[in-house]
């Protein structure tokens, strides 16, 4: 009900007042090193690279977009849920390249917290559900403070137990700190291939097509992104 109340919102919100304006191609990387604290808890660290094209071509390697470090502590609590908590993120934000001098912008700089809930169920065989629910209190350098929700829901196939295939929709509305028409943050469509060469290691290759509404910005930008991701545990859990 609270992801159909915000997705009916948001794009309401996107048709009414804003047109998409601009594509954009970008790449993002991530890794995650996973260290067990017990049966149920697990402390991640993260870091995040993306890039985007520049002013005149379509090369998604091109310019920097974003750096980042998160740290995670998740408790599962039992099979299907888990609760995850980030005490502690730091973001540096390039602008997105709209015109050219933003190619030689300074990035800006932000810090985050971060609450979440996932929700995963084998509802028929080898068919899963993913739910997330997320909260973000969000300081940038150079805005007012925000509080971002978003709530993303996946629907999984597992091929076998190294590969998996996910669709997956997420809406981020933001509830605090910006002004009405900036209610709707963004939107990500996307497609996940996941596979596990290891016990202990993953990687996630997907797509994620995104309208976004950044701050200041009347119009939706478009992007296109590809994303690779790297997973892995230290150690076995005791």
């Amino acid at each position: 009900m609270f992801l159909k109340t915000m997705q009916a919102t948001a794009i309401s919100l996107m048709l009414s007042q804003a047109t998409i304006a601009q594509t954009h191609y970008n790449t993002w990387f991530r890794t995650t090193v996973s260290v067990p604290a017990g049966k149920k808890i697990t402390v991640d660290a993260e870091w995040q690279h993306r890039r985007q094209d520049g002013f005149t071509n379509s090369n998604m390697l091109n310019k920097n977009l974003l750096f980042s470090f998160r740290n995670w502590i998740n408790y599962k609590y039992n099979k299907q849920v888990t609760f995850s908590l980030s005490p502690f993120a730091y973001f540096s934000n390039y602008h997105i390249i709209q015109k050219l001098s933003d190619e030689t912008a300074a990035p800006s700089h932000e810090i985050r917290f971060s609450g979440a809930l996932m929700v995963q169920n084998e509802f028929v065989s080898r068919f899963i559900f993913t739910g997330r629910t997320a909260i973000e209190y969000r300081l940038p350098d150079n805005s007012n403070n925000i509080i971002r929700a978003r709530e993303r829901l996946g629907l999984g196939y597992g091929f076998s137990s190294r590969y998996k295939l996910t669709v997956f929709n997420e809406v981020l509305v933001n509830v605090m700190g910006t002004t009405k028409n900036h209610f709707f943050d963004h939107n990500r469509i996307g497609i996940d291939v996941e596979y596990k060469p290891a016990r202990l290691v993953k990687l996630d290759l997907g797509y994620i097509y995104i309208a976004r509404l950044p701050l200041g910005n009347i119009d939706l930008l478009n992007e296109h992104d590809i994303f690779l991701n790297l997973s892995f545990q230290l150690f076995n859990r005791d």
